[in-house]
């Protein structure tokens, strides 16, 4: 949303975020781009991460954070301040977008027709956008058992001028003290979904004794995932850099020779996928939700089945032992970021529903 409102600035568009009062590190980046930012007040819980004082008050309430714009876009379709904010959109006879990111577990499966009805909450707010985004097929799937809203199917946009491959990989591994090493990468949440353990548990089985696994992200996994790299005998093979700047991220992918992605469920889409295609690096991410779409497209790497720590040991060992593999896969996936994912590509599409939301009310 943050890469969004500034893109669609510099598109000539008046933009402003309207969030949850809490500091996110971003916010004069924001404002030297041009996007105004307005934060609603309210306690922020710190475990379901939602804004509980806006969960019991009525969308007319937020309805006065959102007077004066043509377009209201909300984003995610399962937390109280994007849902208000749809139906807020209405209340003001406004064009109403929302962006659905997420899926859920078994997202094909009509059991979600049955828990739209029986929590109705979801689905009456959902009968509100004029328009629904869906970051992928597998998005799309799990949304329409909540709404009957039209769908448009626009992914997710990565910045391919960020996220670039490196003119001389070799050199970016000396700046981080890993010269002659093969860096196999993981950036995410240290979370069970995420499924960083199955990695840990995979590299430790790979013989390449040259091999570094670099995890990058915290979570509550953390600390067990430390204990069990110890237990494995392989902490000084594995590097966990918690969470890096936005400034340092591109450098980690530009270094490493191999991505991981090993999420176990519930992945609608993939974004650091997609910022690894956009550096040449190659990509070995399991076979659910939305990641196939994306990892499918020309073959920028492998598909492994999820929670299966042999078969992505495998994975990884393949693509380490064969320069010329990395390479082609590589290419491959800065090809296809450039010419699908581009925010060139994908802001285009996204003002497409917006002209055509306005044009109908």
């Amino acid at each position: 949303m943050h890469n969004l409102a500034i893109k669609l600035r510099d598109r000539g568009h008046d933009v402003t975020v309207v969030t949850n009062d809490r500091a996110t590190g971003r916010e004069s980046e924001l404002k030297q781009s041009g996007v105004k930012l307005v934060k609603v007040p309210g306690f922020v819980s710190p475990i379901f991460d939602v804004n509980i004082t806006y969960s019991m008050k009525s969308s007319r309430d937020l309805a006065e954070f959102l007077r004066g714009f043509d377009i209201i876009h909300s984003h995610h379709a399962f937390t109280p301040l994007a849902l208000k904010a749809v139906k807020a959109g209405r209340i003001l006879r406004k064009a109403s977008i929302l962006t659905t990111h997420s899926i859920s577990f078994a997202h094909d499966s009509e059991l979600w027709d049955v828990v739209g009805l029986t929590i109705p909450v979801f689905s009456s707010y959902l009968k509100y956008p004029n328009r629904v985004i869906a970051v992928s097929r597998a998005a799309e799937t799990f949304i329409k058992h909540f709404t009957d809203a039209p769908i448009t199917i626009i992914p997710n946009g990565v910045d391919t001028r960020v996220f670039r491959p490196a003119g001389d990989r070799e050199s970016i591994k000396a700046m981080f003290g890993l010269s002659g090493r093969s860096v196999v990468l993981y950036v995410g949440r240290m979370s069970y979904r995420k499924g960083p353990h199955v990695l840990l548990n995979a590299f430790a089985n790979i013989s390449d004794s040259r091999a570094v696994l670099v995890m990058v992200g915290s979570g509550d996994m953390l600390p067990f995932l430390k204990l069990r790299a110890e237990l494995l005998g392989v902490e000084s093979r594995v590097i966990f850099m918690n969470y890096v700047s936005d400034s340092l991220l591109p450098e980690l992918y530009r270094m490493s020779d191999v991505f991981v992605a090993p999420s176990i469920v519930a992945e609608a889409f993939g974004l650091v996928i997609l910022e690894a295609m956009a550096s040449g690096v190659p990509v070995i991410a399991t076979s659910v939700g939305g990641i196939p779409e994306v990892l499918s497209e020309g073959r920028a790497g492998f598909l492994v089945a999820p929670n299966s720590e042999r078969e992505l040991g495998e994975a990884i060992s393949i693509m380490l032992s064969d320069s010329s593999l990395r390479e082609t896969c590589g290419e491959i996936g800065r090809r296809v970021a450039e010419e699908r994912y581009s925010w060139d590509i994908v802001v285009p599409q996204i003002e497409r529903v917006y002209s055509e939301a306005v044009s109908e009310l």
